[in-house]
């Protein structure tokens, strides 16, 4: 064969390799912003909402969803109140995907999906200002002795969570084995009907009880 045409031969064969390889990493590419959507309210809370309407039923607790409180020009965005004897859990859960990075002292956690790097509020933080806004309700109403804890949970599977043991969050695993302790079963005389109605007073008007 010919020099030249050899050279055109192997011109052709690296265009046509390049094009298949371009159609891969694009295809791929997709696949992957696919696989890391992020799930918005309600469906980021519905997992970890049904686990705790279990635990409710099975332990006669109540539960308050969404619980979006706006009081004073103040706001708080919980995904839900489990109330029980034992007193108030706040759940806010996380519906991002990708991979997530932070500390428990971060201003900002950052989410890394594909080529994409994007900082965001610290979950941890934000779910405990959240859940000072129930704490507030309730002393507000003169319930000064209810227990009220705060979780943040990850409930995306397509999120890779590269965060500290020490920091604080969850997973829908770990929600689920958190209200297997004996602590949520405990009797700390909270009535959750009287909790939650002072919690209700305090909700933005398109929250309700269910």
């Amino acid at each position: 064969m010919p020099l030249m045409e050899l050279l055109l031969v192997v011109v052709a064969i690296i265009v046509m390799a390049s094009f298949f390889i371009y159609v891969y990493r694009k295809e791929n590419s997709d696949a992957h912003k696919q696989k890391v959507k992020d799930l918005e309210a309600p469906a980021r809370a519905s997992k970890a909402l049904a686990a705790a309407r279990r635990f409710a039923g099975e332990n006669g607790c109540q539960i308050l969803a969404p619980a979006t409180l706006a009081k004073n020009g103040r706001y708080a965005d919980l995904d839900f109140i489990l109330a029980g004897s034992f007193g108030l859990l706040c759940v806010k859960c996380i519906g991002l995907g990708g991979e997530i990075y932070g500390n428990a002292g971060d201003a900002k956690w950052l989410r890394v999906a594909g080529d994409e790097r994007e900082p965001f509020n610290n979950p941890i933080t934000e779910a405990a200002a959240d859940t000072r806004m129930v704490r507030d309700a309730l002393f507000t109403a003169h319930l000064k002795n209810v227990p009220v804890e705060t979780v943040c949970v990850f409930t995306n599977p397509k999120a890779t969570l590269a965060l500290p043991r020490n920091t604080g969050h969850y997973t829908l695993k770990d929600f689920r084995e958190l209200l297997d302790k004996e602590k949520y079963r405990a009797d700390r005389h909270v009535e959750p009907e009287k909790a939650l109605e002072a919690v209700r007073v305090w909700l933005a008007p398109d929250s309700a009880i269910k």
